[in-house]
C-alpha cells in the first residue's frame, strides 16, 4: 500500500471508532454537534458519514446582523445566538425557526453547549460575561451566571456519571464550573490572564483533566473534580485556540505561529512546529483524527501534521485566512470511503479536502466570510457566515 493509503485506512479507523454519549468521549455522535468542537476532548470529529458531493439543504439570511459562532446540534434542532444578541433554535431538516430569545445589550461570540438530556437547558456565554441556561422548548431563561468578561470560547458539558457540569471560561481570566440543570457555581479556578478558549478535558487514569490555553503563554492543566491546578507547560507566548486531545497529545497553534503537542502526561513538550520569521498566527484549532493534525492558520492554508514527531505531512493554500476551526468526518464518494476535512475561510469558500492528502474532494463558495467554524451532524453540515447567513448542506442521494 502506498502511504496514502495507509494513512487513509488509520483515519478511517479512528473515524468509524464508536464516539461516547452525546460527544462525551473524542467524537461527537452521528446525530449531533453538542459543543463548540463536537465533543469533550476537542477533536472536531464527527462519527457520522457524509455522500459527496453535498448539496444545498436551506439558507437562511439574517442581513441585520453577524455570526462568528460554531452552531450546535441536539434531536434535530440547531441553536446558536448572533452578534447583535438573538439566540435562536432552528430546526436542521428545513432551516424553520422554533424560537428566538433576544437578549438585549449582549452578543453571542461563542458557540452554545447542549447535553443528551433534552429535560436540561442549552446553555450559552455572551460578550457581556453572562452565561445562560435557556429552556430547549422555548428559550426561557432558566438561570444566570455572570462573569467579569467576555465569553469568547464555547462552553463544555462534562458528564460522568453525575450531574452533568459546565465548564465555561471567560476573559475575566477564571475558569467556572457551573451545575448545568441550575447553574450554581460549583468552583472556580483563575489563571494570569485570559481565557478565550473553550475547555477540553481528558479522562485518565488520575481522574478528568481539563486543559486550557491561555493568553499568560501557558498550558494549563486542571482537575475537573475541585478546580486545582495540577500542571502548567509554558508556550512562549499567548494563544486563544481550544486544545486538542490526541491520545496522551494535547495540541494547539500559537499567535506566534508555533504549533505544539504537549504530553500532558509528562508534562512536558513533546514538539513543536516553529514558525519562520513572520509566520502567521494560528487562530484555528486543530481537527485530530487517526494520527493526523488537521489545522487552518492566517496565512491562508490548511496544514496537516503527523502527531509522532509534527512532520508537516500537507499543507493546502486557500483563498483566505482559515479562523474557522475545521471538523473532520468520514465521507463517500466516486473515489469510495475515505476521511475528510471540512474547511471554511475568510473569503466565504467551503472546501471539503482529503485528510490524508489535502486534495480538494468537494468546493463551494458561499460569498462573505467565515469566522466560526461548521458542525456536522445527521449527514448535514451547517455553518454560519459573518455576513448573516446560516448554509445547510446535505449528503448527496
Amino acid at each position: 500500500m502506498t502511504r496514502t493509503a495507509v494513512a487513509t485506512a488509520a483515519v478511517m479507523a479512528a473515524l468509524l471508532a464508536p464516539p461516547g454519549r452525546a460527544g462525551e468521549g473524542d467524537a461527537a455522535p452521528a446525530d449531533a454537534w453538542p459543543m463548540a468542537r463536537g465533543c469533550l476532548a476537542g477533536t472536531g470529529r464527527s462519527a457520522g458519514l457524509l455522500r459527496l458531493p453535498l448539496a444545498e439543504a436551506w439558507k437562511r439570511d439574517f442581513p441585520e446582523t453577524a455570526f462568528a459562532a460554531v452552531p450546535v446540534v441536539a434531536d434535530g434542532v440547531l441553536y446558536m445566538g448572533d452578534l447583535d444578541g438573538t439566540f435562536r433554535a432552528i430546526d436542521l431538516a428545513d432551516g424553520r425557526t422554533r424560537w428566538n430569545r433576544r437578549i438585549e445589550g449582549a452578543g453571542f461570540p461563542a458557540a452554545a453547549a447542549v447535553a443528551f438530556d433534552p429535560a436540561l437547558p442549552v446553555a450559552v456565554g455572551d460578550d457581556t460575561g453572562v452565561v445562560r441556561g435557556l429552556a430547549r422548548a422555548d428559550g426561557e431563561i432558566r438561570w444566570e451566571y455572570a462573569t467579569e468578561g467576555e465569553i469568547s470560547g464555547g462552553p463544555t458539558i462534562l458528564a460522568d456519571g453525575g450531574p452533568p457540569r459546565l465548564l465555561v471560561g471567560s476573559q475575566d481570566s477564571s475558569l467556572s464550573c457551573l451545575d448545568l440543570a441550575s447553574g450554581r457555581l460549583l468552583w472556580k479556578h483563575s489563571i494570569a490572564d485570559q481565557i478565550r478558549c473553550s475547555p477540553t478535558v481528558a479522562r485518565t487514569p488520575a481522574g478528568d483533566r481539563i486543559f486550557l490555553a491561555g493568553c499568560d503563554g501557558r498550558l494549563h492543566v486542571i482537575d475537573a473534580a475541585n478546580g486545582a491546578e495540577v500542571a502548567a507547560v509554558e508556550i512562549g507566548g499567548p494563544t486563544g485556540t481550544t486544545p486538542a486531545v490526541g491520545g496522551k497529545l494535547v495540541l494547539f497553534g500559537t499567535e506566534g505561529g508555533t504549533f505544539f503537542a504537549i504530553d500532558h502526561l509528562a508534562p512536558a513538550v513533546a514538539w513543536r512546529k516553529e514558525p519562520a520569521a513572520g509566520a502567521p498566527a494560528y487562530r484555528a484549532s486543530a481537527a485530530i483524527v487517526g494520527e493526523l493534525a488537521i489545522v487552518g492558520t492566517r496565512g491562508r492554508a490548511v496544514e496537516a501534521f503527523a502527531l509522532a514527531d509534527g512532520q508537516r505531512l500537507w499543507r493546502k493554500p486557500m483563498r483566505g485566512r482559515v479562523d474557522a476551526s475545521p471538523v473532520v468526518v468520514a465521507a463517500v464518494d466516486g473515489a469510495g470511503p475515505r476521511p475528510v476535512a471540512v474547511v471554511a475561510d475568510a473569503k466565504g469558500t467551503i472546501t471539503v479536502l482529503d485528510a490524508a492528502s489535502g486534495e480538494p474532494a468537494w468546493t463551494f463558495d458561499a460569498g462573505g466570510g467565515f469566522s466560526g467554524g461548521p458542525a456536522v451532524a445527521a449527514g448535514r453540515v451547517v455553518i454560519a457566515s459573518d455576513d448573516g447567513s446560516i448554509w445547510c448542506f446535505r449528503s448527496a442521494d
